[in-house]
This record gives structure tokens, sequence and C-alpha cells, in this order.
């Protein structure tokens, strides 16, 4: 009797250890996609391994001339202070609009930069998706997004998968003409058609202030942020820090990673959007310092293809503009937008693009 109920329990042991393994991994993947916290161990390594995501478009900028010399202009320093935009390169053929479509038989595509977790994205688009939908008329309204990449997004749009994609405005100024782009309308938070990136570290950490970030880790967003990398990029080489040759990078693909990266000491400094700060409790806002502010960045665009169906873009632009203020929990209102709006940002991108090494 007493064999047998050995032989009982390690059967029960035997088949503990077979599923048991099974059980947590599929917990993991039920949990990965869509939780607020950082991704699996092994994930988590990536976002601090020195390096780019596989599976994101690659930036080069290991070979940047070092600046010696510190700016005067500091943290406020405006590109047009110290840099002459260069005349505006010809720009190829506008396409034609495309020919008008059935809007009722029409499932619209809305892409999104993922900037935040995509929890929180849905949140804030759900409102803003059902109110398109009845506005335009159109079958459906549905969010699409990548976790991985800014320009994954752009991608989509360019194969035509996807029929508006609301980005900040360096990733349209770098996909504009590539890829045959045309804004339709731009966000508007309140009053303000503008906003900044703000460098953040730790309350009692190494830096503390930006000449600190020399020699120290910092995360950033996606190289295709405005306020996540870009303008903050911008920023350093006027003060004479150059991240890519005196510090440690991350690229933590959204504004959320780069405030947990901070809050949990996984680096020394890091930039994010300022509107992310607010999520913060008193207590997480104690712990960390504000280093410097950017130049204001004008508000995020929403684009289209040329080629994009005449009545479509003006029926998605005036559902748009309907949007009254705090009618939409989590949604801005809309302006149209123009492209002679991001001419400031020309110029931020033309400064640091001549900074590149000249082959």
């Amino acid at each position: 009797m007493k064999f047998a109920f050995r032989i009982s329990l390690f059967l029960v042991f035997i088949c503990a250890c077979l599923f048991m393994p099974l059980s947590v991994v599929i917990a993991q993947d039920d949990t990965d996609y869509y939780s607020d916290e950082y991704p699996a161990y092994e994930e988590e390594q990536d976002f601090f391994r020195g390096g780019y995501y596989e599976d994101d478009v690659e930036y080069d900028f290991s070979d940047y001339p070092g600046d010696d010399s510190q700016s005067d202009s500091g943290e406020n320093a405006d590109a047009g202070d110290s840099y002459q935009q260069p005349a505006a390169a010809t720009r190829p053929p506008a396409l034609s609009a495309g020919e008008p479509i059935k809007l009722e038989e029409k499932s619209i595509r809305f892409g999104r930069i993922p900037y935040l977790s995509m929890r929180d994205m849905m949140t804030q688009a759900v409102p803003l998706l059902r109110f398109l939908q009845k506005e335009t008329g159109a079958k459906e309204v549905r969010l699409v997004s990548n976790r991985n990449s800014y320009a994954s997004i752009l991608d989509a749009l360019a194969r035509g998968n996807i029929d508006f994609a609301w980005v900040g405005p360096t990733a349209y100024l770098n996909r504009r003409d590539q890829d045959h782009l045309m804004p339709v309308a731009k966000a508007k938070f309140g009053e303000a058609t503008a906003y900044r990136g703000v460098f953040i570290a730790p309350a009692k950490g190494k830096v503390q202030g930006l000449e600190d970030i020399k020699g120290s880790s910092i995360a950033f967003v996606d190289p295709e942020s405005a306020s996540g990398y870009i303008y903050p990029l911008y920023l350093l080489k006027e003060i004479g820090v150059d991240p890519h040759k005196h510090s440690k990078v991350y690229f933590v693909k959204n504004h959320d990673n780069v405030l947990r990266a901070v809050l949990e000491g996984k680096v020394d400094s890091g930039v994010c959007l300022e509107e992310t700060l607010k999520k913060l409790s008193k207590a997480q806002l104690d712990r960390i310092i504000i280093l410097g502010k950017t130049n204001e960045i004008p508000s995020d665009v929403i684009v289209c293809r040329q080629d994009c169906p005449i009545n479509l873009r003006e029926k998605f632009l005036e559902a748009l503009l309907k949007v009254k203020p705090e009618a939409l929990p989590g949604s801005p209102t809309f302006l149209p937008a123009y492209d002679e709006e991001f001419d400031s940002v020309l110029a931020v991108m033309h400064y640091i693009e001549s900074l590149k090494p000249q082959n």
C-alpha cells in the first residue's frame, strides 16, 4: 500500500514538472503585450544592451564629430540662432488625390506611433475612434499601432496598409517626400499647439545637470521621436554634449518606458514628453529632478498619402475639426495643418544632419 502511494506521489510530481513550465510561458505571453510593466526578463535585457532593436530602423550616429566648445545659448537655444537653414530642396511632384470611395463600406485604419503603453493608448483612443466613425459615416475606424518603432507606422502608411497616421513632426518630415505624404490636421491640447521634451534624472543620482550626461547612461524614446530624441539631441549638441560619443545610449520605445527606466535606476537620465510627468504621483515626482527642457515643438500631425481618396481625406478632416474641447476623454481638439508650419522643425533636423560626417 505504501509503495503504491509513493508511486502515485511520484507520478503527480512528474506531471507537475511537465505542465507547470507551459502554464508559466502562456501566462507571460498573455500579459506581455498589454502589461504596463516592463516586458518579460529576457526581453527586458534588450532595453539596456546598448544598441538598437533588431526590428527598428537603424541610425548610426557613432561618427559624429565631438563638440569641444560650449554654446552660450543653453537649454533654450533656437535653431535659427546658430544654424542658417539652407534653401529649400526641390520636392518631387505631388501625387493626384485618389478617386472618391463609398465611405459607408470603408474600414478606416488610423495609425498611431507607440508613444505610450498599448493600454493607455487604447484608453485614450476609443472615444475618438467612435466619434470619427459616427462623423465620417464609415463602416468602422480602427486603431493600428506597433510597439517596436515609430518608423513601422509610416511604413504601413507608405504601403497603403493604413489610411492615416498620427505622428510627430520629425517622423512626418523624414518621410514626407519619400513616401508622398501630406498633413491633414494637427493636435491642439487645451490652448497649446506645441509641446516640449524634458530631461529627467534620479534626484540622488550622479547626473545633476545636463553637462553631467557625459560619461553616464541616458534613455531616449525612438530615433524618430521629436520630444524623445531629435530636439533633445539638438539641445545637447548645442552645449557640447554628444551622447553617442560621451554616453551610453538606449532607445526604450516609448515615453512611459523612459519614466520607468529613470525611476527604477536603470539609467542615469532620460528624455520624455513633458506631459508624461503628469501621470506620476507626488512621491514619484519627489524621486526625480528636471535637468532641462527642449525648445517648443509643433504639435503632432495627422498625415495621409497624397493619393488618399479625396472624399475620405476631406471627411476625416471635417470630423476631426468637430471634436470639442474636453468632449472626448483623453483626446485633444484639432486644427488644419500646413507644411509651412514645420519650417522650424526642418531647421533643427538640418542642423543635426549637418553634423554627420560627409562622405
